[in-house]
């Protein structure tokens, strides 16, 4: 068993993090996972992948190190303008958005070990910030414009993201406390790169080809280079106050 088990979808989501506790590799498994030390217990950090692939993974690692906690953490979209780049947000409540339908289904919403208000304030107390918010998340990197209602209806704090909702069925499933925490990395103005919308995790391969096509998309792949380091650092700084906190 471990107290924590982190659950992200890319590498880079929680590499600085993994570089702050220096995490370990820890055994051969279908996820990429590195133990920590979490207090005077023991944490887990895994890589599970986008698309359909995060759900199974994490399955899996859930049967296999029988978390206390489980904590999803990764990037996230603003959908409302009372979001900037690099905020955190503590997912309160949770939905799943089918943008093919317009369907928006809320989630039960596993509650964490310390109500989300006292979460931040410790956050507050070690100089850093975050919004208690509503994650929502789509089955696909969509045009967050082209969606009109019910998004534009949404409250304030609400970030898009692709694992959110599919964590929480399992951690709910299971009685298992939980959080959601997301970096914001774009605007609700803003579009991710069409290289992105991708089934698989997108490669080094996917971006050169997209960038082949049109040599001025480099302007846009450094900005949002840029946003995914100070989103990822942004993470690692709150999870590195949370756990302790989570632990508590």
């Amino acid at each position: 068993m471990v107290d924590i088990l982190i659950l992200a979808a890319l590498p880079m989501e929680v590499r600085p993090f993994l570089r702050r506790v220096k995490a370990r590799r820890c055994g051969e498994w279908s996820a990429r996972t590195w133990e920590f030390a979490a207090g005077q217990g023991r944490g887990v950090a895994a890589v599970t992948g986008m698309g359909g692939s995060p759900g199974r993974a994490a399955q899996e690692l859930l049967a296999r190190y029988r978390p206390g906690v489980l904590v999803s953490v990764g990037f996230g979209g603003a959908l409302t303008s009372d979001l900037a780049p690099g905020e955190v947000v503590l997912g309160q409540s949770i939905r799943h958005f089918q943008p093919d339908t317009g369907e928006l289904e809320e989630i039960s919403t596993p509650a964490p070990p310390r109500p989300i208000a006292a979460l931040i304030q410790g956050l507050a107390l070690a100089g850093l910030s975050g919004v208690a918010g509503n994650l929502i998340t789509t089955p696909y990197i969509m045009d967050k414009a082209r969606q009109g209602q019910p998004l534009s209806r949404l409250p304030h704090h609400a970030a898009v993201d692709l694992e959110s909702s599919v964590l929480a069925r399992l951690a709910a499933a299971q009685g298992l406390p939980g959080l959601g925490l997301r970096a914001i990395t774009d605007g609700p103005g803003e579009e991710i790169p069409d290289f992105l919308r991708v089934e698989k995790t997108p490669g080094v391969l996917d971006a050169l080809g997209w960038l082949a096509r049109d040599p001025r998309r480099l302007k846009t792949l450094l900005h949002f280079r840029r946003r995914a380091r100070l989103a990822a650092a942004r993470l690692a700084q709150v999870l590195e106050v949370l756990v302790p906190l989570l632990l508590s």
